[in-house]
């Protein structure tokens, strides 16, 4: 979160210059109207109308069009603007509804709701919610939902929920929900639900459920479920559920269940269930079930199913069929078994190869060329 937290500083560091430098003091407003309503030039308090004014400065309300043409005064942004803002270098209110836009900047100290174009930034001290364009960035240090581009990124320091669109990352300290593009990467510190796309990484320190897509990983330090690619890894300290595809490896410290590809290696501490496909190893601690294929090598505790293992499949415990260069059951092998050597403490089926061994046979069939039986 490192790039997420020297954005948001650099960022509200800009806007508190923007607010910070002096002013020339306060000056009272012509107010063409009456009761409040009509065109105000100048610092007009409150107003229902046009107003126009160099530098605002501690202002109430604007119920209509707010245009500054310079940079807000000294102290803290205070005032709410209903309807629409516009700024020469910052359209800047406390808390801004309807429609804003600047060349520079859009700032909010408590929140934006609506439409906001910033040339460089949209920045809120509080949340955001709407339609957000920064050319550079969209800011949000609460929540940020609805429709956010960022040319570099978009951030929350809380949540971020709709479609969010950064050119190098998305990221949120909390949950993102919705459509996440980051060029670079996606990253949440809670939860991440919906599509995500990446050029790199997209990672969550909770959960992610839905379709995830990286260039090269995807990272959750809780459960995956649902479709993720990746050209690298996939990788989750939970359970995998669902389709998973990576160029390399699919990774799960819980269970990996579903239709699973990798192109080196499946692994997992906890269950493989499903449709279990790799180019290399096929690796469980407790169990492999389904249509498992590792070209290379199928090892697990327990092997349950259809396995095609081209050179080597492992297990204590096997059932089903076996298709591999050399099948080696530590324990009991049920079922049907086909390879070069097939070598099993104990059967209940049936072994075909150039040499099967049974060391639970009597001993003149514990070695026996083409096929070997016990039930």
């Amino acid at each position: 979160m490192r790039f997420s937290q020297a954005l948001v500083l650099s960022l509200l560091a800009a806007s508190t210059l923007v607010v910070a430098q002096d002013d020339e003091p306060r000056s009272g407003g012509l107010l063409i109207g009456a009761r409040n309503v009509g065109i105000g030039f100048g610092h007009v308090d409150a107003i229902t109308g046009l107003r126009i004014n160099w530098s605002d400065d501690g202002f109430d309300y604007v119920n209509g069009m707010n245009f500054t043409l310079w940079k807000p005064a000294t102290g803290p942004i205070d005032g709410r603007i209903n309807g629409l803002a516009l700024g020469l270098l910052a359209a800047a209110a406390d808390e801004i509804n309807g429609l804003s836009l600047s060349p520079g900047a859009v700032i909010a100290g408590s929140g934006i709701n609506g439409i906001s174009v910033g040339g460089l930034a949209v920045v809120s001290q509080g949340s955001l919610n709407g339609f957000n364009l920064g050319g550079l960035a969209v800011v949000g240090q609460g929540d940020v939902w609805g429709f956010s581009l960022g040319g570099l990124a978009i951030v929350s320091q809380r949540s971020l929920t709709g479609i969010s669109i950064g050119g190098l990352a998305s990221v949120a300290q909390r949950d993102i929900s919705g459509i996440s593009i980051g060029g670079l990467a996606t990253v949440a510190q809670g939860e991440l639900t919906g599509l995500t796309m990446s050029g790199l990484g997209t990672v969550a320190q909770g959960s992610m459920t839905g379709i995830s897509v990286s260039g090269l990983a995807v990272v959750t330090q809780k459960d995956l479920t649902g479709l993720s690619m990746s050209l690298l890894a996939t990788v989750a300290q939970g359970d995998i559920k669902g389709i998973n595809i990576a160029g390399v490896a699919v990774v799960g410290t819980g269970g990996v269940i579903g239709a699973t590809f990798g192109g080196v290696a499946i692994v997992s501490t906890g269950p493989i269930a499903g449709v279990n496909i790799t180019a290399g190893q096929l690796s469980s601690e407790t169990s492999v079930t389904g249509l498992n294929i590792g070209l290379y090598k199928i090892d697990s505790r327990s092997i349950s199913g259809l396995n095609a293992g081209l050179i080597w499949t492992e297990s204590s415990s096997l059932s089903g069929l076996s298709i591999s260069g050399y099948n080696r059951t530590r324990g009991l092998q049920r079922g049907i078994v086909i390879g070069l050597l097939n070598h099993a403490e104990d059967l209940l089926g049936v072994q075909f190869g150039v040499l099967n061994v049974v060391e639970s046979n009597p001993a003149w069939a514990r070695y026996l060329p083409l096929m070997n039986v016990r039930f």
